[in-house]
């Protein structure tokens, strides 16, 4: 479930002085602490290892980070995340095999590779020709027929692209929402609940509450989870007492709370009044907000407390 951000090979073909490298390094930086906010499961996908990328023709990430101690310091988030190469490492066996793409006339096996995973094209911004959320490549491709046929088929695919933080910013709901389709069970959403919902955290007696989750409530509960965390995210504290709820919540009904008090993280016993309707049927997702720490903590996951 990872989200995979592949480096363009092309956007570093540009001679271009120092300084300029830096400042655009600084620009991809700032795009992967960006995204990086947004999931913590995040790998940069490079033609080959890191410290042996060129930046431009003749000066490598290792001779950059040597330069000044801003680049060491951002060499530390880009080293935070995971580094993949080559490209095929994360492809299915044989997905490059028969299929080319190009960006004008040059061979584009970043861009590619991003299409074929259905990832994020990330590219430095010596050129305006990637000042862009999306690029156009060309596809060439082998295709064989019912009848055994095989014939060289063209196309033009559009390819996700971000080169600096307004960029990923158009692709933020992609980053958060990929991979969730596989949260096809309750044991998965609680496996999983720190990569897609980092902004909530869970009381250990939900990890019961998941498990056991009726089946037709784990597409809501996933989607709840979701919508909680995004309003999480995006709440602006300084201006708002309460996030802008992205999902139906609602607090609990004035002599309930005894019913949804549950013993919290430092062993004292909280109401938990806020919570979300999950269907079909009468389920519930209760929490409380944490504003200390701009958190939502979930205390339960299920049927509808007393009934």
């Amino acid at each position: 479930m990872t989200v995979l951000l592949f480096f363009n090979e092309l956007s570093t073909t540009v001679e271009a002085p120092q300084r300029r490298t830096d400042n655009v390094m600084a620009e991809l930086v700032d795009l992967l602490r960006m995204v990086r906010g947004w999931r913590g499961d995040v790998a940069l996908v490079t033609a080959v290892e890191l410290k042996s990328l060129e930046l431009t023709p003749g000066y490598a990430v290792q001779q950059w980070i040597a330069a000044s101690g801003a680049n060491r310091d951002r060499w530390r988030l880009i080293r935070a995340l995971q580094n993949r190469a080559p490209y095929r490492a994360v492809l299915t066996e044989g997905a490059d095999a028969e299929v080319e793409y190009r960006h004008g006339d040059r061979l584009a096996e970043g861009i590619g590779a991003a299409h074929l995973s259905d990832g994020l094209a990330v590219s430095l911004t010596y050129d305006m020709v990637w000042d862009r959320t999306s690029v156009e490549a060309r596809r060439k491709m082998l295709v064989e027929d019912d009848l055994g046929e095989v014939s060289l088929r063209e196309d033009t695919v559009e390819v996700r692209h971000a080169a600096t933080s307004g960029h990923a910013l158009a692709h933020k709901e992609w980053v958060q929402e990929t991979g969730r389709d596989g949260l096809v069970s309750g044991d998965a959403i609680w496996e999983h609940r720190s990569l897609f919902f980092p902004h909530l955290r869970f009381l250990p007696r939900v990890e019961r509450d998941l498990r056991e989750l009726r089946h037709d409530w784990v597409r809501p509960a996933a989607n709840i989870l979701g919508k909680l965390e995004r309003s999480i995210a995006e709440w602006n504290m300084g201006s708002a007492a309460l996030p802008l709820w992205q999902t139906y919540v609602s607090p609990e009904f004035e002599g309930r709370e005894r019913l949804c008090s549950f013993v919290d993280l430092d062993g004292l016993t909280r109401v938990f009044e806020w919570h979300a309707r999950l269907t079909p049927g009468a389920g519930r997702l209760h929490f409380r907000l944490v504003p200390e720490d701009r958190t939502a903590r979930v205390a339960y996951v299920g049927r509808k407390l007393g009934i």
